[in-house]
């Protein structure tokens, strides 16, 4: 309620910043009849509620919102831009309103920097508030798996999520009375309901898709009774829940899954985005190009450009183009380092890669390396967001299941990048590239690109 009384306030003081920057400091550029404030202010309620109203239909004050703040920010601007929208459509359908357009237009773009200033300033504190130990949840995570060890990583390194883990429960033996990330396995689910109370839990998160669904709901049956919050990761048909419809049949309910989104007028417009963004950024960042190519030549011998040949959409082979970053013949050095992988799955990575150039090392940290995929974009190999293209070597390990993130063009950024990268284990990245694929939209695209942007210049998870 707070949140949408200082919204309410801050498009009103927006609307009237709005009218006497039209009257006074427009007024020179764009002649027009003054029209009193006492006119603008017996229709400014109206409208306030009007943009609230829209506000609240686009999700803006959903409690149940991931709290990120890119995403939170292209909500608000989406906001923002309905309710103008909306209220230019009514100037157009009733001459008789005689609001000024260009007070509208003015309004719009106040109103969404002071609410994203304020935004700011509220996660800011929050942030604050919760690196001194303040209101952070205390999490007990079932399941001591990759999933939940992930999970009790990010949480310890990373106040500003909220919440601290507190334990494991786990069934396997092998884990009994351990420690993953400093955090020790507890005991059996089956000692939930006591753990719950002796640690004085306030969240249960179920990182474990092995978990029987009795079990579950014995669990937060326990939670509910309790005041307990829970979550639950997702698993393969939880992800797929979005495309499932119920038929019938002679009278027997049938589940039927309908074809994913990504397909026809969906998948040519993500084509023409691609085409556009691609061309219009390989001219821009001519000069940079130029520029590393001559760290390159200057700092190890061999080509500048790096081709490798990557499974695509459909499993159709091509060649992606990276900077080089490593030295000449570094592929063949695979075998003898693959035993120092230190990712999960099929993925061979190394963070301290010794056979990592100077330049290279730079150029993998900054994720320059792989600008030059913005060719594989414009040719159709790739797609500006989509899942990682893996090298055909990866692919052939592939449980069926994993062969669905191949549905899809892979992409130079996407979910699993701005959500960890190399700190993920490959199951994650699997099911993350799977909900991008069952969840696409061209706004989903728009607001992992903005992701990106802090993702690459801080680095996270990169190596």
């Amino acid at each position: 309620m707070v949140k949408i009384i200082v919204d309410a306030l801050l498009v009103y003081f927006s609307f009237i910043l709005a009218y006497y920057l039209r009257f006074s400091a427009e007024a020179g550029f764009f002649p027009v009849e003054r029209v009193g404030f006492r006119n603008y202010s017996e229709t400014l309620l109206l409208i306030v509620v009007l943009w609230l109203a829209i506000f609240r239909l686009i999700g803006l004050y959903d409690e149940k919102r991931s709290g990120d703040f890119i995403d939170d920010i292209a909500t608000l601007l989406l906001a923002v831009l309905v309710s103008a929208f909306t209220l230019l459509g009514f100037l157009f359908l009733y001459r008789g309103l005689w609001f000024s357009r260009l007070v509208i237009i003015n309004a719009a773009a106040i109103s969404f920097l002071l609410l994203m200033a304020q935004r700011g300033i509220v996660r800011f504190f929050k942030r604050w508030t919760l690196s001194l130990g303040m209101g952070i949840k205390r999490i007990l995570i079932i399941g001591a798996g990759e999933m939940g060890q992930t999970l009790a990583l990010k949480l310890k390194t990373d106040k500003a999520l909220g919440g601290s883990p507190i334990g494991f429960l786990d069934d396997d033996a092998a884990k009994r009375n351990k420690k993953y990330h400093e955090v020790p396995v507890l005991g059996e689910i089956s000692n939930a309901k006591q753990i719950i109370k002796t640690e004085n839990i306030n969240e249960i998160v179920f990182a474990t898709t092995s978990l029987p669904y009795r079990k579950i709901l014995d669990i937060i049956t326990e939670c509910e009774v309790l005041n307990v919050s829970f979550k639950i990761v997702p698993g393969i048909l939880e992800l797929i829940a979005s495309r499932v419809n119920i038929e019938e049949m002679g009278g027997i309910p049938l589940i039927t899954v309908t074809e994913i989104g990504l397909t026809g007028f969906n998948a040519f417009m993500k084509r023409m985005v691609d085409i556009i963004s691609s061309a219009a950024l390989l001219v821009i960042l001519s000069p940079v190009f130029l520029l590393i190519t001559i760290l390159i030549k200057i700092d190890s011998r061999g080509p500048v450009f790096f081709k490798q040949e990557r499974v695509g959409k459909d499993g159709r082979l091509f060649g992606m183009f990276k900077f080089r970053s490593m030295i000449r013949n570094a592929e063949e050095m695979i075998p003898a380092l693959q035993e120092l992988s230190e990712t999960e799955g099929h993925i061979f990575k190394i963070k301290e890669d010794p056979r990592m150039t100077r330049v290279g090392k730079w150029l993998r940290r900054l994720s320059i390396d792989e600008w030059p995929q913005l060719l594989n974009v414009f040719k159709g190999d790739m797609s500006l967001i989509g899942p990682r293209p893996p090298l055909p070597r990866e692919v052939e390990k592939y449980s069926p299941w994993h062969k669905k993130r191949l549905r899809v063009a892979p992409g130079i950024s996407g979910l699993w990048q701005v959500s960890g990268r190399s700190l993920l284990p490959f199951e994650d990245m699997v099911r993350l590239d799977i909900y991008y694929i069952e969840n696409w939209s061209l706004w989903l695209d728009t607001k992992i690109l903005f992701r990106t942007i802090p993702v690459v210049i801080t680095g996270f998870g990169a190596y």
